[in-house]
């Protein structure tokens, strides 16, 4: 889970509204609990904040994960569009790559590398 981290990370410098679909934090920051397949709920969470940072994911189910992964940013670039948001970040790890890597760092990208196109749920949610 990256949100803890990017929490820690963040805290001491900015004002954090948290959102998760789980009922309990136990963090010292704003919280709301949050389905960010729900428009409506994203749009309302959204208004007055500066900067959206989308970390959500799932995995695991074909229908859940197209509304988390998929719907989800959508929503969240919705409520950009509606409160005049420019910065949004949504995440999406290189795990979204299938098939051999043949990136050594970013550095040494031949142009005779072959299409990696997603073949898994996750890479066809998230990318």
């Amino acid at each position: 889970m990256l949100g803890p981290y990017v929490e820690r990370v963040l805290q001491n410098d900015h004002d954090l509204l948290l959102t998760d679909v789980d009922d309990k934090y136990d963090g010292c920051n704003e919280y709301i609990q949050l389905d960010v397949s729900d428009l409506e709920g994203v749009i309302s969470a959204a208004e007055g904040v500066d900067a959206i940072v989308n970390l959500s994911v799932l995995r695991l189910d074909r229908q859940i994960a197209f509304d988390v992964n998929a719907r989800g940013c959508y929503n969240m670039m919705k409520a950009a569009v509606q409160h005049g948001i420019s910065r949004v970040v949504n995440t999406g790890p290189h795990f979204t790559i299938a098939g051999p890597n043949y990136e050594d760092f970013e550095f040494n990208i031949s142009t005779e590398i072959p299409s990696q196109s997603g073949t898994g749920l996750y890479a066809h949610t998230k990318s």
